[in-house]
C-alpha cells in the first residue's frame, strides 16, 4: 500500500513539474519571436570603454587584444586591462601593447582584500579609472569582431541600461566530443537568457560579452552587496537592475557582436566551471530563484524516477513520457535559437545532450551550492 501511494505521489509530482517546465518553454518560444536588433543612433556617439580583467592569460591574450584594438567604431573609445596579480608573461605582453597603442591602458593589481571576488574588484577598479559612458566587457581569452562596439551601442535605445551579448564556442569536424557538448549547452543558456530578457525575466548572461552604462553601475553602487561572491560579475549585476527596472535590459542578437570563447578541454575543468556558475543562483531575486528552483526540481525528479523505474513499470512509463515531452520541447526551442544565432550546425549534437542534461545539471547545482569549487 505504501509503495503504491509513493508511486502515485512521485508520478504526480513529476507531472506537475513537467507541466511547469513545458509551460515555461512555451513562453520562451513566444518571447524569442519578439527579439529584434537595436536601432539606436545617438548623436554624438557615446564614448566607450572596453574593460578586460586578466590573470595569467599569456596563452591567448594577444589574440584578444588584437581583436579589441581593431574596432571600427567612429566615436571615441579606449581599452582598459586589469593585470590581476599575474605570475606568467601577461604583464610583459600588456606592457608591450600599452607602449604600442595609445588607447590601451593597463591597471596593475598587486593585492586583494580577504574574502573579496578578484574579478569584481578588478572590474570595479577599471570602471573607476575609465572615461567611457558605455562600458563593454569581455574576457582575456575571447575574440571580438571589428564591429563589436559599433553594434552594441545601437542596442542602447532610450531607457536601456544593460545589454547582454551573445558568445559561443566555435566547433568544426575535428572538435572533440566534450567541446561540441559544451557548445550546445552554452547555446541553451544563451537561448534561455535571450528569452528571459525578452520577458523581463533576466535569468542568465555572460561576462565575456556584456555592456552597460557607467551611470547605471554607479547608481546601484556597483558590486556592493555581492562583492564577496566569487562568481556573478554579470548576472548578479543584472539582478540589481531587475529588482527595479527589469525592462531596462535586452539581449543583442546582431551577428557582428557575437564573441567567440574557448570551451573547457577536460571534464575536471568543465565540472569546476559549472559548479561555480551554479553557486551564485541563490543570490538572485526571489522570482528568478522560484523559476530556476522549479526547473531544478523537475530535472531532479526526472533523475529520481529514472533511477526507480527498474522497480515500477508505471514509474518507467511516466518517466519516459516526461523525458520525451522535455526532449521535444527542448528541441523546438533550440531549433528557433539555432536560427537566431546562426548555429544550425549544432543540431546533430542536441539529442546526445538531452541524455546528460538533467543529471549533469542536478549534480552541478548540488555541488555548486553545498560544495567547493576551484577558480584561478
Amino acid at each position: 500500500m505504501f509503495l503504491t501511494v509513493l508511486t502515485y505521489v512521485a508520478i504526480g509530482l513529476l507531472a506537475i513539474l513537467a507541466i511547469f517546465y513545458l509551460g515555461l518553454e512555451v513562453r520562451f518560444y513566444r518571447a524569442l519571436g519578439r527579439v529584434r536588433e537595436g536601432f539606436a543612433d545617438p548623436e554624438p556617439l557615446p564614448k566607450v570603454s572596453i574593460l578586460i580583467a586578466a590573470r595569467n592569460e599569456s596563452e591567448g591574450i594577444r589574440e584578444t587584444l588584437d581583436s579589441v584594438l581593431s574596432q571600427d567604431y567612429e566615436g571615441e573609445w579606449e581599452v582598459w586591462v586589469a593585470d590581476d596579480r599575474s605570475t606568467d608573461d601577461t604583464p610583459k605582453i600588456l606592457a608591450e601593447y600599452e607602449a604600442k597603442f595609445e588607447r590601451l591602458h593597463v591597471l596593475t593589481i598587486d593585492s586583494i582584500p580577504e574574502g573579496v571576488s578578484p574579478k569584481k574588484q578588478a572590474l570595479s577598479k577599471l570602471i573607476d579609472a575609465c572615461n567611457g559612458e558605455i562600458l563593454c566587457l569581455t574576457d582575456a581569452d575571447c575574440i571580438v569582431q571589428p564591429s563589436w562596439i559599433k553594434f552594441l551601442v545601437k542596442e542602447f535605445e532610450p531607457g536601456i541600461e544593460l545589454v547582454a551579448g551573445h558568445s559561443y564556442i566555435p566547433t568544426d569536424k575535428s572538435s572533440p566530443f566534450i567541446i561540441c557538448m559544451q557548445a550546445v549547452e552554452t547555446l541553451i543558456y544563451r537561448i534561455a537568457g535571450t528569452a528571459g530578457l525578452a520577458m523581463h525575466l533576466p535569468l542568465t548572461s555572460t561576462g565575456n560579452n556584456l555592456a552597460y552604462r557607467k551611470s547605471f553601475f554607479q547608481s546601484v553602487n556597483g558590486f556592493t552587496g555581492v562583492i564577496k561572491i566569487q562568481s556573478g560579475d554579470d548576472d548578479l549585476l543584472m539582478q540589481k537592475l531587475a529588482a527595479d527596472r527589469p525592462w531596462a535590459m535586452r539581449y543583442c542578437i546582431t551577428p557582428s557582436t557575437f564573441v567567440t570563447t574557448s570551451g573547457k578541454e577536460t571534464l575536471k575543468a568543465l565540472w569546476e566551471q559549472r559548479k561555480r556558475w551554479a553557486s551564485k543562483t541563490i543570490y538572485y531575486t526571489p522570482k528568478i530563484v522560484f523559476v530556476l528552483s522549479m526547473v531544478f526540481l523537475f530535472l531532479t525528479m526526472l533523475c529520481i524516477t529514472a533511477a526507480f523505474s527498474i522497480f515500477s513499470f508505471k514509474i518507467f512509463v511516466a518517466t519516459l513520457i516526461a523525458f520525451l515531452c522535455k526532449s521535444v520541447g527542448d528541441m523546438v526551442l533550440i531549433i528557433r535559437g539555432l536560427k537566431i544565432f546562426k548555429q544550425e550546425h549544432l543540431l546533430k549534437w542536441c539529442i546526445p545532450v538531452e541524455f546528460i542534461h538533467a543529471p549533469f545539471t542536478v549534480l552541478a547545482v548540488l555541488f555548486g551550492l553545498f560544495g567547493r569549487f576551484k577558480w584561478k
